[in-house]
C-alpha cells in the first residue's frame, strides 16, 4: 500500500510538470500494439520477446499527406528487468521527424495480485525540410527556403500498475521542451515540441467458449491542445482473432481486426474515417501492422513466467 501512494505521488508530478509545459506526437488506431513507444514501463512487462511493425497512411485523398512508419522491440532481461526499442517515422509533404528510442523497465512486486513497473525512455529525435521539393513561382532561388537538418536528444518516463486482467499506464515519452528549428539570419522559423502525457487504463472480460471483451481508453494531454482521448472496444478468441472498434473524440471512427497466421506471427489491419462531411471522403486512413511474439526463455531454456495473478 506504500508503493500504491508513492505511484499516485509521482503520477501527479508528473501530471503537473507536463502541463506546465501541442499534438505533435504521432496517433494511431492500433496503439496498444506498440505500448512500449508511448510507455516504456511496457518492455519486457509480459514475459514475451515482441518485434512489431505498423504502417500507416493518412488521409488517402489528400496529396503529400502524413505517413507514419513504426516498429517497436521489447523483451525481459531477467526477473524483474526490461529493455527495448522504438522508431518512429512521421514523412508529411517536405517535413520528416523520426524518434529513435531506447526502453528500460524494471518491475516491482506490489502485491499477491499486482505488478508495477517503472519505466526509463532515452533518444533521439532527427527532423529535416527538404526544401527542393517545393514548386516556387520564383526564377531565382528564396533565400529563406532552405534545407534544414536537425537533431536533438530527449528523454521519457512511465509507470505501469498490471494486474492479471487489468493495466493502469502512466507516461509522458518525451519530457524535454525542444525547438526544432533554431532562428538564424534573422528567419523567424521556429516549431517547438512540447511533452504529452498519456493516461491509459482497460480490463479484460473472459466470456464463454473462449472469447474475451477488452474495453479500454488512451487520453493525451499537452497544453495549449484540447485533450485527445481514444475508446476503444475488443473482442478476441482465444487471442488468434481480434476485432475491434475505436472512437476518437476528433469525430474519427476506426475498425481493426487482427489474426495470427501462425503461432508467432500476427497481421492485422485498421480503417479510419470521419463522420464530419466535408472530411469522410478524403481523411480516410489505413493502418497495417505485423508482429512477431515468443516466449522469452532463461539460460536453462525454461520459458520465464510469473506467478498467477487474480
Amino acid at each position: 500500500m506504500r508503493n500504491i501512494k508513492y505511484l499516485f505521488s509521482l503520477v501527479l508530478m508528473l501530471f503537473f510538470f507536463s502541463n506546465s509545459w501541442s499534438q505533435q506526437e504521432t496517433t494511431i488506431s492500433n496503439y496498444w500494439s506498440h505500448m512500449n513507444i508511448i510507455n516504456p514501463a511496457y518492455a519486457g512487462s509480459d514475459n514475451m520477446v515482441h518485434w512489431k511493425s505498423t504502417l500507416r497512411n493518412q488521409w488517402s485523398g489528400i496529396a503529400d499527406a502524413p505517413e507514419t512508419q513504426m516498429f517497436s522491440f521489447s523483451s525481459p532481461l531477467g526477473k524483474n528487468v526490461g529493455m527495448g526499442m522504438s522508431i518512429v517515422s512521421d514523412k508529411v509533404f517536405i517535413e520528416s521527424n523520426s524518434y529513435v528510442a531506447f526502453d528500460f523497465s524494471y518491475k516491482l512486486r506490489v502485491s499477491e495480485k499486482a505488478n508495477l513497473f517503472f519505466g526509463l525512455k532515452a533518444g533521439a529525435q532527427f527532423y529535416s525540410v527538404n526544401a527542393n521539393n517545393l514548386e516556387t513561382f520564383n526564377i531565382v532561388g528564396d533565400p529563406s527556403l532552405g534545407n534544414i537538418d536537425n537533431s536533438y536528444p530527449n528523454v521519457g518516463l512511465g509507470f505501469l500498475l498490471k494486474r492479471q486482467n487489468w493495466y493502469l499506464s502512466v507516461s509522458a515519452p518525451r519530457i524535454l521542451n525542444t525547438e526544432r528549428v533554431s532562428i538564424e539570419q534573422e528567419l523567424a522559423t521556429m516549431a517547438t515540441d512540447k511533452p504529452h502525457m498519456y493516461i491509459s487504463s482497460g480490463y479484460k472480460f473472459n466470456l464463454k467458449d473462449d472469447w474475451s471483451l477488452t474495453p479500454s481508453f488512451l487520453i493525451s494531454t499537452v497544453e495549449d491542445v484540447p485533450i485527445l482521448y481514444d475508446f476503444n472496444l475488443l473482442t478476441s478468441y482465444d487471442d488468434v482473432f481480434s476485432l475491434g472498434i475505436t472512437y476518437r473524440n476528433t469525430k474519427t471512427y476506426a475498425a481493426i481486426v487482427s489474426v495470427n497466421v501462425s503461432e508467432n506471427f500476427r497481421v492485422g489491419y485498421a480503417y479510419e474515417t470521419s463522420s464530419r462531411t466535408l472530411l469522410s471522403n478524403e481523411w480516410n486512413s489505413s493502418e497495417i501492422f505485423l508482429g512477431y511474439s515468443i516466449p522469452f526463455k532463461n539460460r536453462r531454456g525454461q520459458v520465464v513466467t510469473d506467478e498467477t495473478l487474480e
